[in-house]
């Protein structure tokens, strides 16, 4: 018998099997300037970011709710702490009794019934380390709640910051369009004074005139989007009112800023993602209640101590105490196989939690590789559109001197006019994806961009204590 309660499986000996990262990456760098993730994550962004993320550590309910988790955590591994503990019971009980006033009274039974009081005192001696598993195991949990509001912290920097990008974005692509609203109403005014001339056919005012509808129907559309982002910061700071931060710098500004962030050593990915850590603690956490489980099959040893008094007089009970003091052993024979069933629950919850932290492995690596697939991808279109938009500036000019010469007809000019509009949207869009390639390669690699993880930690409430989560199986 206690051989088999000893006999503890630990899966913490098959995490590197099933939990181990790739021996390298795919840097994926081949452009650029590369920094060390840290400066380059917290270097993200402008003032006016920083400021949001500031905001962020103090407005957030999400946050405040996550705290208030770490604390509710923190509580119970105090609690199967307290188990270790001896326990001291005090009671004292009055009752008063009323008699006939003929017939034979107990006068022992008169003289015992007023007061009772009672000390008692237990300690059951952690022979085989259940109760210290369990306990580790909650302060294992507890561990895990703190790095589960880093990781929040550091998920809601990043959609945070993502969403002000698309702020930056919008309000360019709407100055941008307003500027293509009067490029396009100058070559309204050309096909109406080329018509009024006999020069150009009615349906060349016609085609513009839908073209500067479209581009009036884009503004519209870019406004609405801004005004969602703008609700959208304001929820994540804990608002219902709409923010609109007044500074901010252009998408080209926030790019030239921007540097790669090196990825350094696999195995550091890790060490710095508060979600693997959590993930990791919670596998330790279920493999000392499985070892919990199975010294459930050992017998338990308690030692106790009891005082009690009798008296009529309240002030007379600790006159004439009864000590006694004992010692007991149990070992359950028979329990109908519970104690197999929660010894198997207790392995199967371990093997789960293993699984949960290895697929949490796996899809941080994923994300690492698809933001760094991203970000090369991103660069390259950058850089076709601008060349194109190059091109296409001086197709329109050419184009628009042959009409003014009557050597072309309008629907060319309006062909190289949407051709130049359009690349110069695209290249918004794909500035703001570069950005946000960037703001997902910092937060896969465990940074909260735009500011650093340790400002972003200085400005929570501080967590529990490292804890000591070191004991025998």
């Amino acid at each position: 018998m206690a051989l088999l309660g000893c006999a503890h499986a630990s899966v913490l000996e098959r995490v590197p099997d099933v939990a181990t990262p790739p021996a390298e990456f795919d840097r994926g760098i081949d452009g650029g300037t590369v920094v060390e993730a840290p400066g380059a994550c917290g270097a993200l962004g402008d003032q006016t970011l920083l400021e949001l993320q500031d905001r962020l550590a103090g407005q957030s309910f999400d946050l405040q709710a996550a705290w208030s988790r770490v604390e509710a955590a923190d509580a119970r591994a105090r609690e199967s702490g307290a188990y270790l503990m001896p326990r001291l019971d005090a009671s004292l009980t009055g009752n008063d009794l009323t008699f006939p006033s003929t017939g034979i009274v107990n006068q022992f039974l008169l003289a015992g019934a007023a007061w009772d009081s009672s000390l008692a005192a237990s300690f059951e001696i952690d022979l085989w380390g259940r109760l210290r598993n369990r306990e580790v195991a909650a302060l294992l949990d507890a561990e895990a709640s703190v790095q589960d509001l880093r990781s929040l912290a550091i998920s809601l920097s990043s959609v945070l910051a993502e969403a002000w990008f698309g702020v930056v974005a919008e309000r360019e692509l709407i100055a941008l369009l307003e500027s293509q609203q009067q490029t396009s109403e100058r070559f309204l005014e050309l096909t109406q004074l080329r018509f009024g001339q006999g020069l150009g056919p009615a349906q060349d005012i016609g085609r513009q005139r839908e073209q500067l509808l479209s581009l009036q129907g884009q503004i519209e559309l870019a406004r609405g989007r801004l005004e969602s982002l703008e609700f959208q910061l304001a929820t994540l700071l804990g608002s219902a009112e709409r923010l609109t931060p007044d500074e901010a710098s252009g998408l080209g500004p926030l790019l030239e800023a921007a540097q790669q962030p090196e990825l350094g050593l696999p195995a550091a990915l890790l060490e710095r993602r508060p979600d693997l850590q959590a993930a990791r603690r919670r596998v330790e956490a279920a493999d000392r209640r499985a070892a919990a489980a199975v010294k459930e099959w050992l017998p338990s040893l308690s030692l106790t101590a009891l005082v009690t008094g009798r008296a009529l007089d309240v002030v007379d009970v600790l006159d004439d105490l009864v000590r006694q003091i004992g010692g007991s052993g149990s070992q359950a024979l028979y329990g109908a196989g519970g104690r197999r069933a929660r010894i198997d629950q207790a392995y199967a919850a371990a093997e789960e939690s293993l699984y949960a932290y290895a697929q949490s492995v796996v899809a941080a690596v994923g994300e690492v590789q698809t933001a760094l697939a991203m970000g090369r991808s991103t660069r390259e279109l950058v850089a076709n559109l601008q060349e194109r938009l190059s091109e296409a500036r001086r197709v329109l000019m050419l184009t628009s001197e042959s009409y003014r010469e009557g050597a072309t007809d309008y629907l060319n000019v309006l062909t190289a006019l949407l051709s130049q509009q359009g690349l110069e949207q695209a290249l918004i869009d794909a500035r703001r994806q570069q950005l946000g390639s960037r703001l997902q390669l910092c937060r896969a690699l465990g940074f909260a961009p735009g500011t650093s993880v340790e400002r972003l930690a200085a400005q929570l409430a501080a967590g529990p204590q490292s804890m000591d989560t070191q004991g025998a199986f």
